[in-house]
């Protein structure tokens, strides 16, 4: 469940860059291949679970909205950075 699916010679039409936007079942990597998770939406809902690769640091937000699926994103995933590198944040205090 937790390896790539996806290699050069087996990958979807959509997908031009596996390092990029790989996945597994029910998951994929985002942020340039830096997080990996699901998400998700429907109207008026924004969804994302990631870790980083390490999955030692994890995040999971969920948002209510009305703003267009282009300011959703922007906004969502503006928030969503910021919780991880408060995250990493803790992390690194913790040591």
């Amino acid at each position: 469940m937790l390896r790539f699916q996806h290699t050069e010679a087996n990958k979807p039409a959509n997908v031009s860059n596996l390092q990029e936007a790989n996945s597994g079942i029910f998951w994929r990597t985002k942020f340039n291949g830096t997080r990996i998770g699901h998400g998700g939406s429907d109207p008026g809902v924004q969804t994302e679970m990631l870790s980083n690769l390490t999955k030692d640091i994890g995040v999971i937000l969920f948002t209510n909205t009305s703003l267009s699926d282009q300011d959703v994103l922007l906004h969502h995933f503006a928030i969503f950075r910021k919780l991880f590198k408060h995250a990493e944040a803790l992390k690194e205090k913790a040591r």
